[in-house]
């Protein structure tokens, strides 16, 4: 590829960039104002939870792998995707039962989905699709695949965690009840165990994501990677919906969920949120650098760039109902969720950023790097003048701490300037 196309294949992908973030955030916003000024009632909100998760998702998710060329996947990447996960999945679960005093299964399992499980359909495929339309445009698709790597490998031992540790409870609540011994007999123990391994593999196969992935798989052997007419498109208008839905969904979801994070309760949420939007990203790097991914030393920069870009996506709002479902931490879960995913932004415009800039031609990149610092610079002085005007018109600007802080931020303005 010559310089020219590079460099205009670059400017495409920063200037379909822009407008995905945008459209992204600003439709979860509309859906945290509708919820918070009451326009739509946690009924409604149900309703569109429903037909995301039962017809808009699953249609998407059919079509994107029924029409995939699986031979043209590469698995050696899927697997480095996997390993990377699992690492800090199995870390976090560890590292929680050492610190946590009571033992409690049931938090370390939540807190490692919250940890490697991203939003991959809402938020990343519109940014992946953007990002990578012109260069790589199978990219998109490989999110459907590696979804099941949370949903169906890592996720159930979470699951069972947080089935212990709910068994753990009511053991520990009947027990100072009962004095004879009834619970802890070897039958009842062997029906706990039945029942533990029944609801796990309930709540694997019973997922519309995995169920549809494993549909999406067969109708692409089956319809050689052509789904009939009437069928595909049915399933395609079912899945052009779910975009708008599921971002306006998320925003709801907000309402209510922030104002809990003051003080000592910000420590957790902050470890988790960096472990997701920072590790995550570092090991899979790594991981695919270190297991040459690609098919070649290109593309393995290539993946590994977008295997940066992956581990940057927020945590999927699914926490949040597993929280709910098991009564764990559902406050913490919550607001680290809102948190993550408004973080989660800057994050990815830098990354994204960063990589459309490791994609241009040397000579381009000093000029790339200088217009990139322009952009920070113009918001880091808005955001200056915005603390400044606060302080005015709150008064805080007399108080001692306050004026050493308005003189930082004023000579921020002015190097800025």
């Amino acid at each position: 590829m010559d310089n020219y196309t590079l460099e205009n294949s670059v400017s495409a992908s920063i200037d379909n960039l822009y407008p995905a973030l945008t459209q992204c955030f600003f439709i979860i916003i509309c859906g945290y104002f509708a919820g918070r000024v009451n326009l739509i009632s946690e009924t409604e909100a149900k309703g569109i939870n429903t037909f995301i998760g039962t017809f808009s998702l699953p249609s998407l998710i059919f079509m994107s792998l029924a029409d995939l060329e699986l031979s043209e996947v590469n698995w050696l990447f899927l697997l480095s995707i996997l390993i990377a996960k699992s690492i800090v999945f199995f870390s976090v679960i560890i590292l929680t039962l050492l610190v946590s005093r009571p033992l409690n299964y049931g938090k370390a399992g939540i807190f490692a989905i919250f940890c490697t499980q991203s939003n991959d359909f809402a938020i990343g495929y519109p940014i992946v699709a953007a990002l990578y339309k012109n260069t790589h445009p199978e990219y998109a698709t490989y999110l459907y695949l590696m979804a099941p790597i949370s949903l169906a490998i890592l996720n159930p031992v979470s699951f069972v965690l947080m089935e212990a540790g709910k068994l753990r409870g009511r053991r520990n609540s009947a027990e100072l009840l009962l004095n004879d011994g009834e619970l802890s007999n070897a039958s009842n123990l062997h029906k706990q165990r039945c029942r533990l391994a029944i609801s796990v593999t309930k709540s694997i196969f019973m997922n519309p994501i995995i169920c549809m992935t494993i549909l999406g798989v067969l109708g692409n052997l089956i319809f050689k990677h052509h789904v009939p007419v009437y069928l595909g498109g049915t399933l395609q208008v079912l899945g052009s919906a779910f975009s708008a839905s599921a971002l306006f969904l998320l925003g709801l979801r907000m309402v209510g969920k922030v104002h809990k994070l003051r003080g000592a309760t910000l420590v957790v949420p902050g470890i988790l949120i960096m472990v997701k939007l920072i590790a995550l990203p570092l090991v899979t790097r790594e991981v695919i650098s270190i297991l040459h991914s690609g098919y070649n030393e290109s593309e393995t920069v290539d993946l590994s760039t977008y295997g940066f870009l992956y581990g940057t996506f927020p945590s999927a709002p699914t926490v949040f109902v597993f929280a709910t479902q098991y009564s764990i931490d559902i406050d913490l879960i919550a607001s680290a969720m809102v948190v993550c995913t408004f973080v989660s932004a800057p994050l990815m415009f830098v990354s994204a950023k960063m990589i459309t800039i490791t994609s241009c031609d040397p000579s381009e990149y000093m000029k790339q790097l200088d217009a990139f610092t322009f952009d920070i610079s113009i918001i880091g002085m808005i955001c200056c003048i915005w603390v400044i005007v606060v302080f005015i018109l709150t008064k805080k600007i007399c108080r001692i701490p306050h004026k050493i802080t308005t003189s930082l931020v004023v000579s921020q303005v002015i190097r800025d300037s």
